[in-house]
């Protein structure tokens, strides 16, 4: 439970565009010029038209999912807002065969500047929620 009304707002706004995304609408996630995004599948982007093609494109190869967003952590500060939680889905990716489900957990560090518009996020990163696993393994993802 979030007490603080703006962060529970966001944090609703946030589970809305993560059941968007793994039911293959990556519009959610399209971020103004000076945004950022480190997203899960890797590799960094800027925003702007290229990267809400990009989020588009990527999103598009999730058929169906069903999920829920787990709060961990978020503030305010004047015109920032940051919010840390857990993305946890169950999902069919579109190249696999028809009702093969999969795991797509993440951890998400969002952060929301406030506009004249509204809250508008400019910055996500999400990465796979992996089970702790020993250095050694770890190293062997990077090479």
């Amino acid at each position: 439970m979030v007490d603080d009304p703006v962060l529970s707002q966001l944090l609703e706004r946030c589970a809305r565009d993560h059941r968007a995304w793994i039911n293959g609408d990556g519009a959610p996630y399209e971020l103004p010029e000076d945004g950022t995004i480190l997203g899960a599948v890797g590799g960094y982007s800027h925003g702007g038209a290229d990267t809400a093609q990009r989020q588009r494109t990527v999103a598009a190869q999730w058929r169906r999912g069903d999920g829920s967003v787990e709060y961990l952590n978020g503030g305010t500060q004047g015109d920032l807002a940051w919010l840390v939680f857990i993305e946890r889905a169950t999902v069919e990716l579109s190249a696999d065969p028809e009702g093969t489900e999969r795991r797509w957990d993440l951890r998400v560090t969002e952060i929301f500047h406030r506009t004249s518009h509204g809250w508008r996020r400019v910055h996500r990163h999400a990465d796979p929620l992996v089970d702790r696993r020993a250095l050694s393994e770890v190293v062997r993802l990077l090479e």
